[in-house]
C-alpha cells in the first residue's frame, strides 16, 4: 500500500513539472525578450528624434552698405576691420554669440564713405539659420577731408582724424536667416548726420557718431 501511494505521488509531481515547462518560458527568457523589445523601441525613437532635433542648417546673409551725399566734406575715409552679427542665443558670454561675416573690408584699404552712394559695397556670407539682432562694424581708422571738388589735392586739402566712439558702428536690427534661404539687408550709413565737431581747446575734433538707417530687409526665401 505504501509503495503504491509513493508511486502515485511521484507520478503527480512529474506531471506538474512537465505542465509548468510547457506553459511559459523561464524568467530569464522573459527578461531577455523584454530587453530585446526595449532595445528595438529605443533605437526607433532615437532615429526619429535625430531627424527632428538635428542641425538647423545654413542660410546666406547678403549685406549692402551705402550712403547719401554729404555737404562740405570732400572725402570721409574709413578703414573697416571686420563686420560681425549677433545671434540671439542664451549664453553667459555675450561675445560667443557674435559671428564674423566679413574681415578686412575693401581688402583692408580705406574706402570713401561718400562714394557708397553710387558704388555701394555688397558681400555675402554663410550663417547658421536662426534669429539675429545686431550688426557691428569695427572701424580701425577714419579721417575727413575738406577741399575743392575733384581729385585729392595734398597741398590744399585739409585732413582731420575722424574718431569713432568705441571704434565700432553698431546697428540694432532684428532679422532671420532661414535654412537654405537668403536674407538681404541694405544699410545706409548717414555720414552727414553722423559727423560732429567737438571743440578741444582751440582745435576742432571730428567725431563719427554713426546714424545707420535700415533701407530694406528682404524676407528669407528658399
Amino acid at each position: 500500500m505504501k509503495k503504491t501511494t509513493l508511486l502515485a505521488i511521484l507520478a503527480c509531481f512529474a506531471l506538474l513539472v512537465w505542465a509548468g515547462a510547457c506553459q511559459s518560458p523561464s524568467s530569464s527568457e522573459k527578461a531577455a525578450s523584454l530587453a530585446a523589445q526595449d532595445s528595438q523601441g529605443t533605437s526607433g525613437s532615437s532615429g526619429s528624434g535625430s531627424g527632428s532635433g538635428g542641425s538647423s542648417g545654413m542660410g546666406v546673409l547678403r549685406l549692402t552698405l551705402r550712403d547719401a551725399p554729404v555737404k562740405d566734406a570732400k572725402f570721409v575715409m574709413l578703414t573697416v576691420g571686420k563686420i560681425r552679427v549677433h545671434q540671439a542665443c542664451e549664453t553667459e558670454t555675450e561675445d560667443s554669440c557674435f559671428i564674423t561675416v566679413a574681415e578686412n573690408l575693401n581688402e583692408g584699404e580705406p574706402f570713401d564713405l561718400l562714394k557708397l552712394k553710387n558704388y555701394p559695397i555688397t558681400f555675402t556670407s554663410s550663417l547658421p539659420a536662426g534669429t539675429y539682432n545686431q550688426i557691428r562694424m569695427k572701424v580701425i581708422e577714419g579721417e575727413i577731408v575738406f577741399g575743392a571738388p575733384g581729385p585729392a589735392d595734398p597741398l590744399n586739402d585739409k585732413t582731420y582724424p575722424l574718431n569713432v566712439p568705441s571704434d565700432e558702428i553698431k546697428t540694432h536690427l532684428h532679422f532671420v536667416v532661414a535654412a537654405g534661404g537668403m536674407t538681404s539687408i541694405t544699410l545706409d550709413l548717414d555720414a552727414e548726420n553722423s559727423i560732429h565737431i567737438v571743440k578741444k581747446g582751440n582745435k576742432d575734433e571730428y567725431q563719427l557718431r554713426p546714424v545707420v538707417n535700415v533701407v530694406s530687409v528682404e524676407n528669407p526665401t528658399r
